[in-house]
C-alpha cells in the first residue's frame, strides 16, 4: 500500500483519523500488484449522496485532465473508442456518519477503483487531485491512501473502513440500479421469459445479466428493496439523481431499483453494475450485522 498523508485540500478539511487499514507488512506491493483503489475524504461543501453522480462526474473530469487523458480514467482508447469490459475507473461516492461528518447525508468519501490497476501516470493524477468545482459543487479532497479493496473494507468509518469494499455473500443496494435494457414482450404483448421464468430485460433479469458480465457468480437469491437509509432517514430511489449531466451511456428509462442479493460464496467489493456504474450508480454495500 502507498500512503500519502501530504496531499491536502487548498482550504481547511474536516478532521479525520490517521488511515491505517492494515499493517503495511501484510499489503501486497510491487509492480505485479499495482494499487487499484484510491480513497479520499471529502470536505468543503459536497453534495448529498443523492446527488453523488454529479460529484463523480466532476472527479472524473478532473482525473482525465490531471492524467492527460489516461484510458484508465477516460474509458476510451487513443482513437476515442470505448474500452471493452470494465477495467477502467469507477468513481464511487459514499456517505458515512463518523467524526462529525455525514449527519446531513452529504458525501464524506470518494473511492476511485480501477480493476486494471493504477500506473505511475494514474497515481500522479490521484495524488494531485485536491478539489473539484462546478455544477454547484465545491468539494475538497484529501487522499487517504492507495491500495486494494481488501485493505479498506469494513464497518469502522472512523478508522477508514468502507462497506463498499468489504467481502460478503450478502449485498444490498446503496444507490439505485438503472437497467440498460428494456423488458421484452411478444407481439401480442405477453412478457418474453427466460428459462427460469424471469421476464427478459426486466430489472431483476438485467441485474443478473450484468453481474454475470462483471464476473460475479450467479446469486442464489435476489429480493427487491425500495429504499436505503441515509443519515437515519429512509430514502427511496426516486430521490436520487439518476442521469449524468454530460456524456453517453445506455439506460432503459429513468427509473431506479434496489435489490438485496445473496451470492453462493463471499465476493470482494466493490459491486456496481448498470447505467452510471462508473459514476456511483448501481452500487451495493455489505450490511453491518453487528448492529
Amino acid at each position: 500500500m502507498t500512503f500519502d498523508f501530504g496531499v491536502r485540500s487548498r482550504s481547511r478539511s474536516p478532521r479525520y483519523s490517521r488511515y491505517s487499514p492494515r499493517d503495511v507488512s501484510e499489503i501486497r506491493q510491487g509492480p505485479d500488484h499495482p494499487p487499484t483503489v484510491g480513497r479520499y475524504a471529502v470536505g468543503g461543501r459536497p453534495p448529498k449522496l443523492t446527488d453523488g453522480i454529479t460529484l463523480a462526474e466532476r472527479v472524473h473530469a478532473a482525473l482525465v485532465e490531471l492524467s492527460d487523458g489516461s484510458a484508465t480514467f477516460t474509458g476510451c482508447d487513443e482513437a476515442g473508442r470505448p474500452l471493452v469490459g470494465h477495467g477502467h475507473a469507477f468513481i464511487l461516492p459514499e456517505s458515512v456518519e463518523a467524526l462529525g461528518r455525514g449527519k446531513e447525508g452529504e458525501v464524506t468519501h470518494v473511492t476511485v477503483y480501477a480493476p486494471g490497476g493504477f500506473g505511475s501516470r494514474e497515481r500522479a493524477a490521484l495524488e494531485a487531485l485536491r478539489e473539484v468545482r462546478g455544477d454547484g459543487i465545491v468539494a475538497d479532497l484529501t487522499l487517504l491512501a492507495l491500495g486494494h479493496p481488501g485493505d479498506f473494507g469494513g464497518f469502522d468509518p472512523a478508522g477508514g473502513g468502507s462497506p463498499l469494499l468489504a467481502e460478503s455473500r450478502i449485498w444490498t443496494s446503496r444507490t439505485p440500479f438503472v437497467p440498460t435494457r428494456y423488458p421484452k414482450a411478444t407481439r401480442a404483448g405477453a412478457p418474453k421469459l427466460d428459462p427460469s421464468g424471469l421476464q427478459i430485460g426486466s430489472p431483476e433479469h438485467e441485474l443478473l445479466r450484468l453481474l454475470g458480465l462483471a464476473g460475479f457468480p450467479e446469486p442464489v437469491t435476489v429480493e427487491a428493496v425500495s429504499f436505503t437509509e441515509i443519515a437515519g432517514e429512509r430514502v427511496g430511489w426516486s430521490s436520487f439523481r439518476r442521469a449524468r449531466n454530460r456524456g453517453d451511456g445506455r439506460r432503459a428509462g429513468s427509473a431506479g431499483y434496489g435489490f438485496r442479493i445473496e451470492f453462493p460464496a463471499p465476493v470482494q467489493g466493490p459491486v456496481a453494475v448498470g447505467y452510471g456504474a462508473h459514476f456511483g450508480m448501481g452500487g451495493f454495500v455489505v450490511e453491518d450485522r453487528s448492529k
